[in-house]
């Protein structure tokens, strides 16, 4: 019998991408900028509804924006990343 067949967890490698798309017609309507903003875990994307109020996407580290640059979301894509245990999770490239 292994040493590893009594651990109760095997912690997964990598995220991995899982999916890749580009923003809907209908998600580019909702938003009338959107700008990298600094935050405790690294930069992250802010949404500024035209509903009203904001949300935040944390930014891909392969993204090449910086702090206070606004995002294209015609050409910007949203990453669904997956890793073994963990729950899926959503990155901004620009």
């Amino acid at each position: 019998m292994s040493i590893f067949s009594s651990l109760s967890r095997i912690y997964a490698g990598k995220w991995e991408v899982k999916n890749s798309r580009s923003f809907t017609p209908e998600e580019i309507n909702e938003v009338s900028k959107a700008v990298v903003t600094s935050s405790d875990y690294g930069n992250s994307v802010c949404f500024f509804l035209k509903s009203g109020g904001q949300g935040y996407i944390p930014l891909s580290i392969d993204s090449t924006k910086g702090v206070g640059e606004e995002v294209d979301l015609k050409s910007a894509k949203i990453l669904t990343l997956s890793k073994q245990g963990e729950a899926d999770i959503n990155r901004i490239v620009c």
